[in-house]
């Protein structure tokens, strides 16, 4: 009996403790409940989706196998004004070629029969992507041939801003009072080089001295040099081939401004 008194005793003394501190403990209490009993909200979150490059550029080739014609194709990918420019061109030439042989082959087939070689036509269309510091390039050379003892070979080369995407021309890079003096550097460079396997300068000294700065339309930048492009028989007979000539930017940093 003793021993039932004392517990509650000890009963009620902890109820007179819980009244008493109610306010600090109540309130705790009641956050846990909700806390326990209210399932948490998932939070789902969506990755970011990865920004594509501008200048990102992709090339690959395509066959072409047409009645009148066959070849190849360079095909350019790129959100870009120079990945579109580029394909542009290309499909641009492809176009004409095709006009030009549906309207020139059936004739030479009637006249000469199907397996004479002028009644062949081709062309293949090769493109490469080049960086250059600022800069970036996409190098197109284009062989046709259309009949005769060989075809021939021209380039189109296209150079942009690699931040803003602008289409550069070589008289945005070559300062306008250096123009005389880098065409008189380009026409020496080239008066006196000498490829690998000959003796001798190969160019045709009267073409070259006939350079105008406005002749160099095709150019691009690859870090190390200057790279002018000359379709096959421009500066030298047909055997020297389409001509991507380099001259170090050594050679042309005082007339260049990459500030542009």
């Amino acid at each position: 009996m003793k021993t039932l008194r004392i517990f509650l005793l000890i009963l009620i003394i902890i109820g007179i403790g819980l009244l008493l501190t109610q306010k600090s403990w109540v309130p705790k209490l009641v956050d846990f409940i909700i806390s326990h009993d209210t399932p948490e909200k998932e939070v789902v979150l969506k990755p970011t989706p990865k920004k594509e490059e501008a200048n990102s550029i992709t090339i690959t080739s395509q066959k072409i196998t047409e009645e009148n014609f066959t070849g190849t194709a360079a095909v350019i990918s790129g959100s870009s004004p120079l990945a579109t420019k580029m394909q542009n061109y290309i499909d641009g030439v492809v176009s004409d070629f095709r006009k030009d042989a549906n309207t020139e082959v059936p004739d030479i087939r009637a006249k000469f029969g199907k397996d004479n070689p002028t009644a062949n036509y081709e062309i293949d269309i090769n493109s490469k992507y080049i960086m250059g510091g600022k800069t970036e390039s996409i190098v197109t050379d284009v062989y046709t041939f259309t009949g005769g003892a060989h075809g021939s070979t021209i380039y189109k080369v296209m150079t942009a801003d690699q931040k803003s995407g602008k289409i550069l021309a070589l008289s945005d890079i070559v300062k306008k009072e250096k123009q005389t003096a880098f065409t008189n550097l380009v026409k020496k460079e080239l008066n006196s080089w000498i490829p690998e396997g000959s003796t001798a300068p190969v160019v045709f000294a009267y073409d070259v001295n006939n350079l105008t700065f406005a002749d160099f339309t095709n150019w691009s930048l690859d870090g190390q040099n200057m790279i002018i492009y000359f379709d096959q028989y421009s500066i030298g007979p047909g055997v020297l081939g389409a001509t991507a000539f380099q001259i170090p930017l050594s050679k042309t940093s005082e007339f260049l401004d990459l500030n542009y």
